[in-house]
């Protein structure tokens, strides 16, 4: 063995105190007890958790890198618990040709501390036979958002029909299918207001209804509990955010709560929380999307809208865990294990043959959040002074990438080949 892990670990069958065994950054046994390697951590006072993998970061590199890039982005998503991001292409110039899936590859690989995939866009522009076998992951936007890439709603049943036999994945940003109406917004009600739940379910309801029976479609950042069982209901895979289970529009955060889709009413939250919690969502996604401070102090209307979170994704909902909101099995199936599965990884389970990607959490132990403490460039967190459950260690492909709170490990992070597509 290069190393063996010991702790109370979250297996298949439910939490077992054991030793994994990893060889060449896998896991190659689990058992009671295993012939310590020359390289033994012990976390008997922890647990041990599969590390998060997040469908859903924007690390603003390369085109905006004063906002993020990958290297302070990454360092978040360790610090975090996460060993894999999925970064989306709306960075500048857009992630479309095998020339710009290449670099941002090359950058990545040069800056990541933890394993990534890249999406490309797909539009009406995309030369999808050309960049099928570069890109992790397809991204479309119905709907208009940062970096101004949405689809003519008429396009995209063709553009599904193009892609659904290539067993990629496509995430949908599917929040409206008009322009929005002109109106003065002033604060989130306003924002929610326009950018209304209605809108958003009927850029769903297309979706669901014009989905190829063999497409793997991935609905991101949903933010009504019916969009969720409608999803389920054909076969499309759905992401919920902690911004949309934990805030609402009655949060005092004037311009920097501003995201799209908005922050909802408190009741539409609630709703939200209780899908979450039964398992009606199938991952957990950051929607990590950094501004400045300076951004986002800007003239609500003139304020771009996004904020950060890959680094507080896991830590704030192993913090409704140990309040005993949230069962722990169901949190790692959404930031781990579904995630994984829906792209088609080696990672989200602690089990033989997938990667030894952990982390070691003591949920006795919450600490405060606050943005000087966090890796981001950005420098700011909406969820200042809320509680979190932080991982003591995170461990990617064997190797310890940090230890409290610090990072200890190299920049290693690689681009992760998929199963079954290469």
């Amino acid at each position: 063995m290069d190393i063996t892990v010991e702790g109370r670990a979250l297996l298949e069958t439910g939490l077992t105190s054991c030793c994994i065994g990893i060889v060449e950054g896998e896991i190659v046994r689990i058992a009671k007890t295993i012939e310590r390697a020359e390289r033994h951590l012990d976390f008997s006072n922890r647990l041990i958790l599969p590390a998060g993998v997040d469908l859903h970061v924007h690390f603003r590199d390369p085109g905006m890198t004063n906002k993020e890039d990958f290297q302070t982005g990454s360092m978040s998503a360790a610090a975090g618990g996460t060993s894999f991001v999925l970064d989306m292409p709306n960075t500048k110039p857009p992630t479309r040709s095998i020339e710009e899936i290449e670099e941002k590859i090359s950058i990545a690989s040069r800056k990541s501390f933890v394993d990534f995939g890249i999406a490309a866009l797909l539009d009406e522009k995309t030369d999808i036979g050309k960049i099928i076998e570069h890109a992790t992951a397809f991204k479309i936007y119905l709907g208009e958002t940062t970096g101004g890439l949405g689809i003519a709603p008429e396009s995209f049943p063709d553009l599904l029909d193009k892609v659904a036999a290539k067993e990629i994945t496509i995430l949908v940003h599917a929040e409206h299918l008009q322009p929005l109406r002109e109106m003065e917004e002033r604060g989130l009600k306003d924002h929610d207001r326009r950018r209304s739940e209605q809108l958003e379910l009927d850029a769903a309801r297309m979706v669901c209804s014009h989905k190829p029976a063999n497409a793997r479609i991935h609905l991101v950042h949903v933010t009504q509990a019916k969009i969720l069982s409608m999803a389920r209901d054909a076969g499309i895979h759905a992401e919920v955010t902690p911004h949309h289970l934990l805030l609402d529009t009655r949060a005092h955060l004037g311009s920097r709560g501003k995201i799209n889709p908005p922050l909802r009413a408190k009741s539409t939250r609630a709703q939200l929380w209780k899908a979450f919690v039964s398992g009606l969502a199938d991952a957990l996604g950051s929607d990590h999307s950094p501004h400045t401070i300076g951004d986002k102090e800007d003239d609500f209307e003139a304020t771009p809208s996004g904020i950060p979170g890959v680094e507080t994704r896991l830590p704030l909902l192993l913090q409704k865990v140990a309040e005993r909101r949230l069962d722990l099995s169901q949190l790692v199936s959404c930031s781990s294990t579904r995630p994984a599965e829906i792209i088609g990884l080696r990672k989200g389970r602690i089990a033989e043959g997938y990667d030894a990607d952990l982390i070691a959490v003591d949920l006795k132990q919450p600490i405060k959040i606050r943005a000087d403490r966090l890796h981001s460039k950005c420098g700011w967190t909406p969820y200042e002074g809320m509680e979190a459950v932080f991982p003591y260690s995170t461990i990617i492909r064997g190797e310890e990438v940090v230890r409290e709170g610090e990072i200890v490990g190299d920049r290693s992070g690689r681009l992760v080949k998929l199963k079954g597509r290469r």
